[in-house]
Parts: C-alpha cells; sequence; structure tokens
C-alpha cells in the first residue's frame, strides 16, 4: 500500500483540541495541507461537517482516507457504512492508525463494521 493518506480530525466541543489527532496523523504519513478538521461537532451525524465533506472530496482511487480512532469518524453506524462503502466504490481505503482496511474484504469489513457498532453504542452511553 503505497497510497497518499488523507486525515480527518474532530473534537466535539470547542473546548476540546485537535493538536494530538494531528500530530498522529503527520506521524502517519498524511500532508499538512491534507489534515481536514471538524471543531464542536458530534460523530454522532455528519450533517454540518465540513472538513469530512472536505476529506471524503479530496480522496482519490488508491489513496487512504485516515483517521486516528473510529470514534473520531463516526458514531453513527448507518452512516459510517455508507461513507466506507462509498471510499470503497471510489477505490480509497480506510486507515485507521497504522493499519490500512479494505472496505471490500469481508473480515476487514466486519471489524469495521463492529468498530462502528462499538462507537454508536458509547455515544449512546454517554447521553
Amino acid at each position: 500500500m503505497n497510497g497518499t493518506r488523507v486525515g480527518y480530525a474532530r473534537c466535539s466541543t470547542d473546548e476540546q483540541d485537535v493538536i494530538i489527532q494531528t500530530e498522529q496523523l503527520l506521524a502517519l504519513g498524511v500532508p499538512e495541507d491534507r489534515i481536514y478538521i471538524d471543531r464542536g461537532f458530534s460523530g454522532t451525524t455528519r450533517r454540518n461537517r465540513a472538513g469530512l465533506d472536505q476529506a471524503l472530496a479530496a480522496v482519490w482511487d488508491g489513496s487512504v482516507f485516515t483517521v486516528t480512532k473510529f470514534d473520531r469518524f463516526a458514531r453513527n453506524m448507518a452512516e459510517a457504512n455508507e461513507i466506507l462503502t462509498a471510499l470503497s466504490g471510489r477505490g480509497v481505503l480506510f486507515g485507521l492508525g497504522t493499519s490500512v482496511y479494505d472496505w471490500n474484504d469481508p473480515f476487514e469489513r466486519l471489524f469495521l463494521q463492529t468498530l462502528a457498532m462499538v462507537a454508536e453504542f458509547e455515544a449512546c452511553g454517554a447521553q
């Protein structure tokens, strides 16, 4: 896998910071100008997340959409599945930390769906 990485970072409140996520994305090889950020937005919906929309628009066939933790990407299983299916259809892999996943691989899809389910469950429990 030699695909260029495009990174996404998110924090839920304006008081939180994305510095650690940004530093981790840089360490994973994401170029600084390819890191997209949302501040003050929940991961339970993709509505109004301009940083996510920009990151999704910035990927291309052979690239890797990269996050540091799954819950920074999504806390809604249906939307996570929708986005990952769309990325896969465009030839984009999903990077989670140092690991890279192919949505077309049944075991990797199962793993990512499990992470999505746990992230959604954690969000529901926090309310």
